[in-house]
């Protein structure tokens, strides 16, 4: 043991401490970039205090990064990674990533299991290509399909033996021969057969590889003669394919069973394919990157395993639209076994062709015409955006938005820049919204903007709303503008520059971009939810929440919101409905108030919010993010949503932050036991966690001794904000509580039963006179206009507090202008 290396003694050798420097040091691998980059640990946040289970250690730390300069000691200086200095968050942890991978895989099975509408061969229709281009693409397919027939009967001929050697197959995939890809398309349509079941699902790819590139082989040759003989005829009368790209290649990767760059996380995927312009060669691409990858293929063995792929496919396909801005929806491939399946993604569900058999002829004619038409068809149809163009050089993308709908320019558009992305779509389905800091093309003065690109619900969800109502957001914040216009107030609030239904260049016209021209047909599904893509430009820039200092300035920042949301309901008649961190926006106060002022609240995201008098009976409809939702929001009772909704949200997103922290620095005083209680705001369904609600909030008892105790010890201005405004939502004298009925309690929540279980004490009749008499949180409804009231003067007082705290720092300081503000 005297001798032995470090790490067999049960130490991390890539946890040290570094004498010179006087600092301890880890290193930490990188698999981008397939190195080790050194961090600094600034300082311990979590070390792990049990014999067994994960042993999770967080740091937070700064990476050590040469910078070419020499400090006061003769010694190469360090600077902060990347382009913008801030640290970072190095987890040591086994089992960390897994359980995130769990929760996907998850999400990806109720997706595979409920969300995909199969035989849809209306699929099909969508990337068929117009008639002046069937007659280039019609004998690609023929052209290809003879390759495979003529090979299909000289290999019959041969021995199976010759054609099923494992050592020949390993060399498959390399690089392209025809001979060969003809040899893999027949052994992929042999699969079923007794001889070859020893080919296993690793073998499939090299296969299936060569048959892609058997496809794009011929593709090829038919698109340089198309473009030849187009070149050389008068420009009048060169052919024209409508509405479609340049040809390109689908190839695909090499290898298998890899994982892409850009993933978040340890999945690998079967197999991908990437469009290549002409005149690139036929052969395999390296690298994959998820930026790149048009459409992900999962393979399986065996027929039966189809449910497996579709939940695969599912959870890698997220990847791509967390990685490509441009992407509006996308396109994948099953196989299992020789049934192929060409699916795609959209913002609401996954619709899949019909089994496509490669054990048969007419199977192997629809792949090969699916994926000849995916070369010719235009880029609107693979999914793309035609209004971003990538700026490789920048790193940054160039945006045409279309100007105001009611502009009277019907086409026109506006170019921004993107600077920066602070929102990008991560998740497989919804409103896939991005968030851009932006300026405009022409614009020499620099000022930045943030462009939002989402993919709204309608007022009604029906199809014809879709495509003639302009977006929620959109809609609202211009109403915001007018009511606002010329006003001098004391809060901050989003001011829309432009916002638009995004537009489309189709066959020569401009159509708008919804749920219908994804599909550009109707096929009669009335369960579909229509969905409108819009673009809104907006000042000011705003910072996210948890970059505020200290309590002080987070009270500003949540006072100034709360205002604008008191002034909007009030002035536009308009209901938030979404009050959340990510909501809630932190600016930076350049006005002459700025030293008893540094900051600023902005609240933003109207696309939930709703008129007032828009439903006089209310339908019970959900929207919010869950943790912050109210009780009555959760449970979709019936009746309209009012302010005091919102200030109940509020009041869960201070004790959220009172929690776990208001920024990055307080997270190291996360005490894990006292978390239990509001870990509940977001783990199993939205009647549990209204159930829990109610038990949390029913007195002051419970308020304080199972949320408010888990604040942290030095919030102390926020714990007193928080009991302040509980008080006036749930103990105003006219509605205490959160039960039905605080003297004399009737179980009906899952919490409450399984303890009378225990105890064998009978509930009583639940139709007896001892049923709850009225919903103290619908009582409180009556005297709405007091209870918002009491809210607002508590937020003032505090925000009053906390100016007065920036006033006196000011002078303490010895600034001369304080006394002046």
């Amino acid at each position: 043991m005297s001798v032995c290396e470090r790490d067999r003694l049960g130490y991390d050798p890539t946890l040290y401490y570094n004498g010179e420097e006087h600092r301890w040091e880890t290193k930490v691998y990188d698999d981008s970039t397939d190195a080790h980059k050194t961090f600094e640990l600034v300082s311990c946040m979590r070390i792990s205090d049990r014999v067994c289970g994960r042993h999770i250690c967080c740091f937070d730390c700064k990476e050590i990064k040469p910078s070419g300069d020499i400090d006061e000691h003769g010694k190469p200086a360090a600077e902060p990674c990347g382009v913008l200095v801030k640290s970072a968050w190095v987890v040591c942890s086994f089992l960390i990533m897994k359980e995130i991978m769990d929760e996907r895989r998850h999400e990806a099975e109720y997706i595979a299991k409920h969300a995909v509408r199969k035989d849809v061969d209306s699929l099909f229709s969508l990337v068929e290509p117009k008639k002046t281009a069937k007659t280039i693409v019609d004998p690609i397919v023929e052209a290809t399909l003879t390759t495979i027939n003529n090979g299909f009967s000289a290999l019959s001929r041969k021995s199976l033996d010759a054609v099923i050697g494992k050592d020949e197959l390993k060399k498959y995939g390399d690089s392209f021969d025809l001979d060969r890809a003809v040899e893999s398309t027949f052994r992929l349509s042999k699969l079923n057969e007794e001889l070859f079941r020893g080919v296993s699902e690793a073998d499939m790819y090299p296969l299936f590889r060569d048959f892609v590139m058997l496809v794009a082989h011929h593709v090829k040759a038919g698109a340089e003669r198309f473009i030849a003989e187009r070149s050389v005829k008068p420009k009048g009368k060169r052919k024209k394919i409508s509405g479609a790209i340049e040809p390109v290649l689908i190839l695909p990767y090499n290898g298998g069973d890899f994982k892409p760059e850009g993933s978040d996380d340890r999945t690998k995927i079967d197999g991908a394919l990437a469009l290549c312009e002409l005149p690139s060669p036929i052969e395999p691409q390296g690298s994959p990157n998820y930026k790149d990858i048009f459409a992900i293929g999962e393979l399986k063995r065996w027929e039966r395993d189809s449910l497996q792929a579709f939940t695969q496919l599912a959870e890698y396909t997220r990847n791509i639209y967390a990685n490509q801005d441009h992407r509006r929806f996308a396109w994948g491939l099953t196989m299992c076994g020789t049934k192929v399946r060409g699916c795609l993604f959209h913002h609401d569900g996954v619709r899949a062709t019909s089994t496509m058999d490669f054990a048969s002829h007419g199977g192997r004619e629809k792949l090969v015409t699916l994926l000849v038409h995916w070369s010719f068809c235009s880029f609107t149809r693979l999914g793309y955006d035609t209004n971003m163009t990538r700026l490789r050089e920048e790193n940054a993308w160039e945006i045409r938005c279309p100007n105001h709908d009611n502009d009277g320019k019907r086409n026109s558009f506006t170019s921004y820049v993107t600077t920066r992305t602070i929102v990008n779509a991560s998740s497989l389905f919804g409103r896939h919204t991005r968030c851009y800091i932006a300026r405009r093309k022409d614009d020499t003065s620099g000022m930045e903007v943030v462009l939002k690109d989402s993919w709204s619900l309608p007022r009604d969800l029906k199809k014809q709303s879709a495509i003639s109502t302009v977006p929620n957001e959109a809609r609202n914040l211009q109403l915001i503008k007018e009511k606002f216009a010329g006003e001098n107030l004391n809060f901050s609030y989003p001011q829309v520059v432009t916002s638009s239904r995004a537009k489309l260049s189709v066959g020569g016209k401009y159509i708008i971009d919804d749920t219908l021209a994804i599909y550009e047909y109707d096929d009669g599904d009335e369960e579909q939810i229509y969905r409108v893509r819009s673009l809104i430009v907006t000042t000011p820039v705003g910072r996210f929440i948890k970059r505020v200092k200290n309590e002080a300035e987070l009270v500003l920042v949540l006072s100034d919101a709360m205002e604008c949301h008191n002034a909007i309901l009030k002035k536009c008649g308009l209901l938030h409905r979404d009050i959340s961190v990510n909501n809630i926006l932190v600016i930076t106060n350049d006005g002459d108030d700025s030293l008893r002022r540094p900051v600023k609240g902005l609240l933003i995201d109207y696309d939930h919010a709703i008129s007032v008098d828009q439903d006089s009976t209310g339908n019970g409809t959900r929207s919010g993010t869950l943790p912050y939702m109210s009780i009555h929001n959760l449970e979709g009772a019936p009746g309209k949503r009012s302010a005091l909704d919102d200030w109940e949200s509020l009041l869960y997103l201070i004790c959220w932050l009172g929690t776990f922290g208001i920024n990055s620095k307080d997270r190291d005083n996360i005490n894990k036991k006292k978390t239990a209680e509001i870990e509940k705001w977001r783990h199993g369904t939205m009647q549990d966690i209204a159930e829990c609600k109610r038990r949390q909030m029913n007195s002051m008892d419970t308020f304080s001794g199972l949320i408010l105790a888990g604040f942290q010890e030095e919030y102390n201005v926020l714990k007193l904000l928080a009991t302040k405004i509980y008080m006036a939502l749930f103990q105003h004298d006219g509605c205490k509580g959160a039960y039905f009925d605080t003297e004399d309690i009737v179980a009906t929540d899952s919490f409450t039963l399984a303890f009378a279980d225990m105890l064998n004490e009978p509930q009583g009749d639940q139709s007896s006179s001892k049923q709850p008499k009225s919903d103290p949180l619908v009582v409180r409804k009556e005297y709405e206009k007091e209870i918002v009231d009491d809210l607002l003067k508590a937020i003032r007082a505090a925000a009053a507090a906390s100016e007065d705290f920036f006033l006196q720092k000011a002078i303490a300081q010895g600034n001369e202008t304080a006394p002046n503000q």
